[in-house]
């Protein structure tokens, strides 16, 4: 039986929230009220003319086509591990950072360690969505089980009252485990976060109601992974979401995932990192796929994990990623950094065979 804890939030307040601040908006604190010229005070120049001032026309913005403006959002999930009993309670505070201060990999971890020093903190995907206005949530699934349970995160997109005359935008996660039959077994949410976005910033939390230990962590995050390396832990979610509002930002020159791999093969230099023994030892194994922006010297920099099935190598990864080298005849006719990917790819081994002791005869 699953030791995940049984909490219940109502999930039908996400939908009913989302609702009310899509249709709420448009008739009530963004009106704008359009006023006639005034006419000269007095009594009226022409026979028979009212002097009676006309009404005030209102007019109202029309806001129906912020459902079709798409707010797009990159949810990183990361798994924040620590020794059973050695950690305080974990903070499911809420937090809010300027996107261009995480730049790559390494300063993610260092500000999640800042907050949460006891944890070791791995990147494990990274997915872009595109989400509407609507009460349709963009839906991240992990890991679906035979039996249909997996952990979701559904986003809401909903126009918020902002300052009163800019309408604003609510973005609102919802962590749950749902089931395959949701009409017999209705989802049981885990977190629901409400959070006021704006371009340009980032904002994260940590999922304190979903403790996990080995074997579920196992099942509904990472399959495959050998059980024993997570051994003694206790492990938690922690969800980060990248925002930009109608806009997407694109490098000058991207070579995409599917273009990548022959781009990889074009290195002059190639750094591998090794795996350790005691994870090679336990049979671990998987892929990590950094991005990376090649400058015109053909160097890399910015080195940032955006999935990870291995996350025990991101780490040794970046590090290696950062001594790869490409050709500077690459930028022979165009002297924009070129950003890419690079895939590190780790087969598991199999389990080292711990040696028998022989008794003496």
């Amino acid at each position: 039986m699953s030791r995940f804890p049984q909490i219940h939030f109502p999930r039908m307040l996400t939908i009913v929230m989302a609702v009310l601040l899509v249709t709420v908006s448009p008739i009530a604190g963004f009106a704008q009220k359009k006023k006639q010229p005034a006419k000269p005070q007095g009594k009226s120049t022409q026979p028979g003319k009212s002097t009676k001032q006309p009404k005030e026309e209102v007019v109202t913005t029309n806001f129906d086509d912020l459902s079709l403006r798409p707010i797009y959002v990159t949810m990183r999930t990361f798994q924040m591990k620590a020794k059973r009993g050695s950690y305080e309670e974990v903070n499911d505070q809420v937090f809010k950072m300027n996107t261009a201060s995480l730049p790559d990999y390494d300063h993610w971890i260092s500000t999640f360690k800042k907050l949460y020093p006891e944890f070791e903190i791995d990147l494990l995907r990274s997915d872009a969505k595109r989400v509407f206005r609507t009460a349709k949530p963009a839906i991240v699934t992990l890991v679906k089980q035979p039996d249909g349970r997996a952990i979701e995160v559904q986003l809401f997109g909903a126009q918020s009252y902002g300052d009163g005359v800019t309408p604003g935008t609510t973005l609102v996660p919802e962590v749950a485990l749902h089931f395959a039959n949701e009409r017999m077994n209705k989802p049981l949410s885990y977190a629901i976060r409400p959070l006021e976005v704006e371009s340009g910033k980032t904002f994260f939390f940590a999922v304190k109601t979903l403790k996990m230990h080995s074997t579920d962590f196992v099942n509904f995050v990472r399959p495959g992974t050998p059980v024993e390396i997570l051994d003694g832990n206790d492990i938690y979610l922690l969800f980060a979401f990248t925002v930009d509002l109608d806009k997407t930002v694109t490098p000058a020159r991207l070579i995409d995932e599917q273009r990548s791999v022959e781009f990889q093969e074009t290195a002059t230099q190639k750094v591998v990192a090794e795996v350790p023994e005691v994870y090679r030892n336990a049979g671990a194994g998987g892929f990590v796929r950094v991005r990376v922006e090649v400058s015109p010297e053909g160097k890399v920099a910015l080195p940032d994990v955006q999935y990870s099935t291995f996350p025990e190598m991101n780490k040794l990864v970046v590090e290696a990623a950062r001594k790869w080298e490409f050709p500077k005849s690459l930028f022979e006719t165009d002297k924009n950094p070129i950003t890419s990917y690079i895939t590190f790819t780790y087969p598991a081994q199999p389990k080292a065979q711990k040696p028998t002791s022989t008794a003496k005869q």
